[in-house]
């Protein structure tokens, strides 16, 4: 539910897909999580690869990513920043990770904003 003069990002989402490669070439992976904006300016975010032995990511340990940080939102653009604060990978505390949003009713669609990074995850409201 977007509440008057506040992003439509505030809440919680479950994670329906997440796709990683290239523009055109993304391959589903078969991952669960979700991400929690609140309208205090923080943004938290939680996902699994069930695959416990997935190569680590620069967002990943054992298959998992977990961090948190403040958020914010340019609503104009469809960007936020995210300013991470704590995180099971260690390396990301203190990164400003720029993402493109898209909401669509229940539906939140984010990729990076440097498409090097290569993938698109889909939520939904919960």
């Amino acid at each position: 539910m977007a509440h008057r003069g506040v992003s439509p990002l505030i809440g919680a989402w479950r994670m329906t897909s997440l796709e990683v490669g290239t523009e055109g070439n993304l391959q589903p992976v078969p991952y669960s999580g979700q991400i929690i904006f609140t309208k205090s300016g923080t943004m938290s975010v939680q996902a699994m690869n069930p695959d416990a032995n997935a190569p680590d990511t620069p967002y990943t340990s054992n298959g998992y990513e977990a961090f948190y940080g403040t958020v914010t939102v340019d609503k104009a653009a469809r960007t936020f920043v995210v300013t991470v604060k704590s995180s099971l990978v260690r390396d990301l505390i203190g990164q400003r990770l720029t993402r493109v949003f898209q909401v669509s009713g229940d539906k939140l669609v984010l990729t990076p904003a440097d498409p090097a990074e290569g993938f698109r995850v889909t939520y939904k409201r919960f």
